[in-house]
């Protein structure tokens, strides 16, 4: 059997695929490749899993005026017929979509030649590239059973959304992984997430805030590669990226800071980690990770802090969480029961069906 997985724009989009990629490989006479945009740490990822990757031109539309949009298009109608000719050469079983704007024209050419499409939409609701995509796929996996009243709903399987093997199977032992090196017994941590690009707004709070947070923890801090600054301080660590010791850093942490991209927020659940969520505001997104962290609030899952986020509100939610104990608990607790182990394996037993 072989299959095509698409799908970029942000290792959120990359991550969930190679989970299902992982169950896959237990499958006698499976072989598989990736078509995705040309973006080097997207392409690494894909490649350190074992994919052959087939770079396509990529664009999207955004959410206001631009010409950037009408040059765009011209991109996407390039990567409809480079799409056509991997897939014709190849021929994949079928094409699975993670989403994300690079993954429109593989659906399309997979659609042509009459490939099997399966789709997945992490988020509570459903964007705009799965929108597209549901018309030309067979199966629709979404996250929960409810909120897609836009896609047809004969087409959605409730699949949850796939968690790197790697870290499910530390989840499991999370008890027992070692403290950080760098974090004295019984100290406090708190652990910045803003996902695999960063987040300036989460980074500015941060940083302008370090000297009242370090009072209280250690803070480790994903930035992303383009906003990486070189700060110093004694209970204060800054990387690009989080890479093998996430397990680590979230079984010890006392509150994690984090976007609400739903691929983070799946990671988060097995470990029961106590959260504030800073979720990308509507003003630069469709709202995907409002709605997200929402719904993790309405459940008492999570503590959310939305729009333009200042200083006082965010250390006081911060320090308010890591002062109360019973809170994180609660927070943890309920988070952690929405956890989802085997979401990798229901869309790899689904695919081989087809």
């Amino acid at each position: 059997m072989v299959v095509c997985y698409t799908g970029g724009g942000t290792l959120g989009h990359v991550y969930p695929a190679l989970a299902v990629h992982e169950q896959m490989k237990e499958s006698p006479a499976y072989e598989a490749f990736w078509i995705g945009r040309n973006e080097q740490r997207e392409r690494a990822v894909v490649e350190a899993a074992g994919l052959p990757f087939f770079a396509i031109r990529s664009g999207k539309f955004r959410r206001y005026r631009s010409m950037r949009n009408v040059l765009d298009i011209g991109n996407i109608c390039l990567a409809f017929f480079e799409a056509l000719r991997i897939l014709s050469k190849r021929r994949p079983d079928v094409l699975f979509s993670k989403g994300g704007f690079v993954s429109v024209p593989p659906v399309l050419a997979a659609f042509a030649l009459r490939i099997v499409v399966v789709s997945h939409e992490s988020d509570t609701t459903a964007g705009l590239a799965t929108r597209i995509n549901a018309r030309f796929s067979r199966t629709i996996c979404v996250s929960h059973d409810q909120g897609f009243a836009s896609l047809p709903a004969s087409k959605l399987y409730v699949s949850g959304n796939p968690v790197r093997r790697a870290l499910a199977e530390q989840a499991k032992r999370k008890d027992s992984l070692p403290r950080p090196a760098f974090l004295r017994e019984g100290e406090p941590l708190v652990v910045v997430l803003g996902g695999s690009s960063g987040s300036e707004q989460i980074n500015a709070l941060v940083r302008r805030n370090l000297q009242v947070i370090a009072k209280k923890a250690f803070i480790y801090h994903q930035s992303g590669q383009e906003d990486r600054q070189a700060l110093v301080s004694e209970r204060y660590r800054e990387v690009a990226f989080i890479k093998d010791e996430l397990a680590q850093l979230l079984s010890h942490a006392t509150v994690v800071v984090s976007r609400a991209g739903a691929g983070s927020l799946a990671e988060l659940a097995l470990f029961g980690c106590a959260c504030l969520l800073i979720p990308l505001s509507t003003s630069s997104s469709r709202g995907d990770q409002v709605e997200n962290a929402q719904r993790l609030a309405n459940a008492g899952a999570a503590r959310v802090l939305l729009g333009d986020v200042d200083d006082r509100s965010f250390t006081e939610a911060l320090i308010e969480l890591l002062d109360d104990e019973e809170a994180r608990r609660g927070l943890g607790t309920a988070l952690g029961a929405g956890a989802d182990w085997e979401s990798a394996k229901r869309i790899a037993y689904m695919l081989m069906q087809i």
